[in-house]
């Protein structure tokens, strides 16, 4: 997969790079966790998959990509 490819059918938090496109989980919600940029939403934003098997299912390698750590609230 690369960065700048156009991934459809997500809901819009996903769209908003703000959970992963592949499990759903919601980066505001979960402090410390590790993603990686997957594409790109129809509305131009990055969106991103979880480290590991998420990235795996996403086709990407963590390892050659940059990582983001979530914020999430405390």
């Amino acid at each position: 997969m690369n960065r700048e490819e156009v991934i459809t059918g997500l809901t819009a938090t996903q769209a908003d790079g703000l959970a992963c496109i592949i499990c759903g989980l919601d980066y505001l919600r979960a402090p410390g966790s590790v993603s990686v940029p997957v594409g790109r939403s129809m509305t131009g934003s990055q969106v991103f998959a979880c480290v590991d098997h998420c990235a795996e299912l996403a086709g990407v390698d963590p390892m050659t990509m940059g990582r983001r750590v979530g914020g999430g609230r405390r």
